[in-house]
C-alpha cells in the first residue's frame, strides 16, 4: 500500500466516523494534516513544550491552592504546600461537576492533588527532545497522536489555565498525553507494560498518570482534522484557517532499561 493510499484510507475512515457521530464532514482545506510526517509533528510539539517549560521555570506544584499566601522568597514554599495536601486515591476522584457539588474548596483540593501527580522531585536528567525521540524510536506514533497530545496540553495551559508546564512535570505530562491520545484516536495501542518501560515509569504509575490526565481534561478528548491542523499551524507559527462554523480555539525485551527511572516522581 502506498503512502498516498494510506492517507486516503485514514481520511475516509475519519469521514465515516464523523458521519456516524453526526459531526461535519472533513473540509478539503483540512486535508493537509494527513500528509504531515509524524516526526515533524513530534519535533514541533517538542519545541513548543520545551519553550513553555523554559519560560515558566520551576514553580510550586500547587500554584492554584487556596491557602494562606506564602512569600515568593520563601525557599520552603513548595515543601510546605506539598505537606498541606491530603492524600487522595484514584477511587476518590470525581468529575469537575461532582467535585464542585461539595464544599467550595473540594474541587480546588482535588485539582491540586491531580496537578501534583505530574511533578518529579527534580527535573529528569534526560532532555525532553531525547525523551520523546526515545518514545518515537520504540513506540512510534502517528501524526494525529502527537498533534492531539499537544492540543490537550495547550488547552489545559492557555484555555483552561489548569496547570503550568515546568521542567519537573513536562516529561510525565507529555507521556500521559500521548498515552491518552493514542487510545482516543487509534484502534490499536502499544501494550501497557511496553509503553511504561519505554517511558521510564512503573506500569501502575502510568495508569495513575493516564487517569489523572483524563480528569484534568474533564474527559474532553475528541478532536477532528481541523483542530489538528490548527494545532499544527500554532506549533509552526503559521495562521490557522478561520471560518465562522469552525472551532479554532486552542484553547519489550529489546528495549534498553538504562533510563527506566529517569522520570519517576
Amino acid at each position: 500500500m502506498t503512502v498516498q493510499t494510506e492517507h486516503d484510507g485514514a481520511k475516509e475512515l475519519l469521514q465515516h466516523e464523523n458521519a456516524q457521530s453526526g459531526a461535519s464532514p472533513i473540509d478539503e482545506r483540512d486535508a493537509p494534516v494527513f500528509q504531515l510526517p509524524a516526526i515533524d509533528a513530534l519535533k514541533a510539539m517538542t519545541a513548543h513544550l520545551t519553550e513553555l517549560a523554559r519560560v515558566t521555570g520551576d514553580v510550586p506544584t500547587t500554584p492554584y491552592a487556596q491557602q494562606q499566601p506564602q512569600s515568593s522568597e520563601d525557599p520552603n514554599q513548595d515543601i510546605i504546600a506539598e505537606k498541606q495536601m491530603p492524600t487522595v486515591s484514584i477511587t476518590e476522584l470525581h468529575c469537575a461537576s461532582d467535585a464542585s457539588a461539595g464544599s467550595p474548596s473540594a474541587g480546588v483540593i482535588q485539582h491540586n492533588v491531580l496537578v501534583k501527580r505530574f511533578y518529579s522531585k527534580k527535573a529528569p536528567p534526560i532532555s525532553l527532545e531525547d525523551y520523546l525521540l526515545r518514545l518515537h524510536k520504540y513506540c512510534p506514533m502517528s501524526t494525529a497522536v502527537y498533534l492531539a497530545a499537544s492540543l490537550y496540553i495547550t488547552r489545559m495551559v492557555f484555555t483552561e489555565k489548569a496547570l503550568f508546564v515546568t521542567p519537573r512535570n513536562v516529561h510525565r505530562l507529555v507521556l500521559a498525553a500521548l498515552r491518552v491520545a493514542m487510545k482516543a484516536l487509534e484502534d490499536l495501542s502499544y501494550p501497557h507494560a511496553r509503553f511504561a518501560r519505554v517511558g521510564g515509569v512503573a506500569e501502575r504509575e502510568l495508569t495513575r498518570l493516564e487517569i489523572t490526565f483524563c480528569f484534568l481534561t474533564d474527559f474532553d478528548l475528541r478532536v477532528d482534522a481541523h483542530a489538528l491542523l490548527c494545532q499544527n499551524n500554532l506549533l509552526n507559527g503559521t495562521p490557522a484557517p478561520t471560518e465562522s462554523n469552525k472551532n479554532t480555539s486552542i484553547g519489550a525485551s529489546n528495549i534498553p532499561t538504562t533510563e527506566a527511572a529517569e522520570v519517576q516522581a
